[in-house]
């Protein structure tokens, strides 16, 4: 019998919606993001299996519709706060693209058959929990080093990293442990994850915020029906979640470039114990003036219109539409060896936005990639009707993509679910630049069509008891 959607979750993200569009300046763009995201949710949530989909178009929702929560923090208009015009219907336009996305990808998304909880139990107690910590451990080791050895050649690095996935994968599947079986390697999982967490702020980008996205993603797999005290009991969760974000916005610039010791370059020239250290530091002398500053820095960084609005602004008024050759140039790119392309260039979307904005941005060789977003580079190409195409026909491969995934049954039901977490939890998003975005889509299809010949076989055999 198949379960309900989360009909409670829909209703209150209207009402929620709904209510702050009466503190909001921007009321009636307030609830149209409401019945978006409410619809987003209704169109890709289906019960037991993982709610990937919905978090892949909920996080550019976030990404859109910050730049409301932005200005009305700042209390100011958007229009002036991004020195451009008709932000207000850009951000509604938008929301609209997005929500006939996650359509089309729901019609496009099918299950031929939808597991329910005795299926994942059964899937989990055909596991050897000590082979798949083994898997973790091995993969953790392998991936870092074998991609510091292909530094140098970039195509090939970025392959690896791509296939780092499976470390990801093997770590998932040890949450999916956690929460559907006894084993005797509990605390050793959850010291693990511990492990993870703090680890994840030694490096360039810091990757706790995945962390936190898996434990979500398995829970809400593994219980779907969130009811009033589940509620309760995650949200000291979700505030520490906040803060920590919070906390994280504020120190990240002067952090990284404590990690690159000033070279303003994506390194670390710190120890690990330092670097833990600084982080410690910046925490013991945190108060209440750094976390608001450190508030309005999230809220800027999590919103994503502000390039895009720049660019509405002056394209086609003062730079003409690109008819297409911004979308080509990035096909060419990604899909010629730059063994036949003496002149292929390195990936720097900070140039194109300086060029597209009109603004000053620092280029790649000052280790810093300031893009416009994928929508914005479609826009520029084809302005606000004609940019449907691509982003509806973006929307049928992931939808595509996540049948082929899903529907996959030569997997156990969990490894096919940890993939399927792991390839979309890596996909971009929307401040991606479009040779980023469709270069990660290149670069997961590769992987998907080698793992399944080779590779996914032999693993899903060795963990099975």
């Amino acid at each position: 019998m198949a379960e309900k959607r989360p009909n409670n979750a829909i209703v209150s993200i209207i009402v929620i919606f709904s209510l702050y569009a009466f503190i909001s300046q921007y009321a009636y763009v307030s609830i149209i993001a409401g019945l978006a995201l409410a619809t987003i949710v209704a169109l890709l949530w289906t019960p037991r299996i993982p709610p990937m989909l919905p978090y892949l178009f909920a996080y550019q929702f976030l990404q859109i519709f910050g730049a409301i929560w932005y200005a009305d923090f700042l209390h100011q208009p958007l229009d002036s706060l991004y020195e451009s015009i008709d932000s207000e219907f850009l951000v509604m336009f938008t929301l609209i693209q997005l929500v006939l996305m996650a359509g089309l990808a729901s019609f496009v998304f099918k299950m031929k058959k939808v597991p329910g909880l005795d299926d994942l139990r059964a899937a989990v107690m055909e596991l050897d929990v000590k082979k798949v910590l083994t898997a973790y451990v091995i993969t953790s080791l392998f991936f870092p080093i074998l991609i510091s050895a292909t530094r140098s050649i970039s195509s090939v690095s970025q392959l690896i990293q791509s296939f780092a996935v499976i470390k990801k994968l093997f770590l998932i599947m040890l949450l999916f442990i956690v929460f559907l079986r006894k084993t005797q390697y509990r605390n050793l999982i959850i010291f693990i994850f511990i492990a993870e967490f703090i680890l994840s702020f030694v490096s360039y980008f810091s990757s706790f915020k995945e962390i936190f996205v898996y434990i979500l993603i398995a829970y809400l797999t593994v219980f779907p029906n969130i009811k009033t005290k589940a509620i309760v009991r995650l949200l000291p969760f979700v505030v520490f979640v906040v803060v920590l974000m919070v906390f994280w916005s504020s120190i990240k610039n002067d952090y990284r470039n404590y990690l690159n010791q000033g070279s303003r370059q994506q390194e670390i020239s710190v120890s690990t114990s330092d670097a833990l250290n600084y982080v410690a530091d910046q925490a013991e002398a945190y108060d209440a003036n750094a976390f608001s500053e450190g508030g309005e820095i999230l809220l800027h960084r999590m919103q994503y219109m502000q390039q895009y609005s720049s660019v509405y602004s002056r394209v086609p008024s003062v730079i003409p539409f690109d008819e297409g050759k911004n979308t080509s140039s990035a096909l060419t790119f990604l899909l010629m060896p730059r063994t036949f392309s003496d002149n292929k260039g390195i990936l720097d979307p900070s140039t194109k936005a300086s060029y597209y904005t009109g603004k000053t941005f620092t280029d790649a060789a000052h280790g810093t990639s300031i893009s416009m977003g994928y929508f914005c580079d479609f826009y520029i190409d084809f302005g606000l009707w004609g940019m449907i195409i691509p982003l509806l026909i973006i929307a049928f491969g992931i939808g595509k993509a996540a049948s082929y995934i899903m529907n996959n049954k030569r997997y156990n039901l969990i490894f096919t679910y940890c993939l399927f977490i792991a390839v979309f939890m890596s996909l971009g998003t929307f401040e991606s630049d479009i040779i980023f975005y469709l270069g990660s889509i290149r670069n997961y299809v590769v992987v998907l069509l080698l793992g399944n010949w080779l590779i996914f076989p032999r693993l899903n055999k060795y963990i099975k008891a």
